[in-house]
């Protein structure tokens, strides 16, 4: 029976300087890869690769990260031919900053779009993406830490950054860091099935079935507004979360309405006084299932809750463990029946 040659997805990614290259070359490697694996495992010809990866800069020049990597783009903007797929990784911390250099970007992004390509951006490489207007009225996700300042930036697009992927077809966004992973393995079973995909994270040890980025977020606390007032109620409320506090009580203790406390409050911080208190209490416990031994229990009183199961509830609402899960994952002390086993040469 004869093989249908299927044509290559010529995959570009954008490739600037950024905190690393991982953002970068991980995403290729891990496409490759895949083309790799699935060759063999077929017997196919090694060199019809399903995926076309280029590395496509604002120039050929050489890109430094440190003082040992370089990447050398394959091509340029004003040469790259049109891709099917194209990735805008991590812009890197410095979101801001880094953009006023990679705008230069936006107009070639625009133009693939327009041709149909699929547009994928990865961490903060949301942010390039969202300074092309792709985005607005869209849904989006981006780096769990970049959340506040992305939705100030661009308030037309709707963000999740609770998710790991979201995929409005032909827009793609993924979260943070080590979401690059994920989202290859994703993009490997979009365009070549499960079996692929499978085999792709099988090999390279990529755990599936991750959607969420709820387990790592580490929950800020907002203060960088300059409502004093509501500043001080913020300090109560951290100094005071083990007993019961009400709106009406900080309300009052602010000097306010509860209606114009209310409304002061989501103006400074971003939300509810109730869920912000909320994730200030359950960001304790999370704290102290890291740092002690202290039972569930105990735990909860010491968040200010009474009732467990209603902090069960809660917390695995704000983080998609329980609270066991969450020790077992993050708990900061070595347990030894834990300890990866090591084999040792006599």
């Amino acid at each position: 029976m004869r093989t249908v040659k299927r044509r290559p997805t010529n995959v570009a990614i954008l490739a600037f300087e950024t905190f690393a290259a991982i953002p970068i070359n991980g995403p290729m490697d891990v496409l490759n890869k895949s083309c790799a694996l699935m060759a063999e495992a077929r017997g196919e010809d090694p060199d019809n690769s399903a995926f076309n990866v280029e590395l496509v800069g604002l120039n050929k020049k050489p890109l430094h990260f440190g003082s040992s990597v370089t990447l050398n783009p394959d091509t340029s903007i004003a040469t790259a031919k049109r891709p099917d797929l194209l990735l805008i990784p991590a812009v890197g911390d410095d979101v801001l900053r880094s953009l006023s250099s990679l705008r230069a970007f936006v107009p070639w992004i625009k133009e693939c779009s327009a041709h149909g390509a699929r547009v994928v951006s990865m961490c903060t490489g949301s942010f390039l993406l969202g300074e092309t207007g792709l985005l607005n009225g869209r849904s989006a996700t981006t780096h769990w830490a970049f959340a506040d300042l992305f939705r100030k930036t661009y308030p037309q697009v709707n963000l999740f950054p609770e998710h790991l992927i979201v995929d409005e077809g032909n827009i793609i966004t993924a979260g943070a860091a080590t979401a690059f992973l994920d989202l290859a393995i994703y993009l490997v079973e979009l365009y070549r099935g499960r079996e692929a995909a499978i085999l792709t994270a099988k090999v390279l040890l990529i755990d599936t079935g991750r959607y969420t980025q709820l387990p790592y977020t580490i929950f800020s606390s907002q203060k960088t507004h300059r409502d004093q007032q509501i500043l001080r109620i913020q300090q109560f409320m951290e100094n005071h979360m083990a007993r019961q506090i009400a709106v009406e009580d900080v309300a009052k203790r602010a000097g306010m309405s509860t209606r114009n406390f209310d409304r002061r409050f989501r103006a400074a911080v971003g939300e509810a006084p109730t869920s912000y208190l909320q994730k200030l209490r359950i960001e304790k416990a999370k704290r102290l299932l890291e740092t002690t031994d202290d039972s569930v229990s105990e735990i909860m009183l010491k968040a200010g809750y009474e009732d467990e199961r209603s902090f069960r509830r809660l917390f695995n609402s704000l983080t998609q463990l329980s609270p066991k899960a969450y020790r077992n994952q993050y708990a900061t002390q070595v347990i030894s029946a834990s300890r990866p086993l090591r084999i040792t040469r006599a």
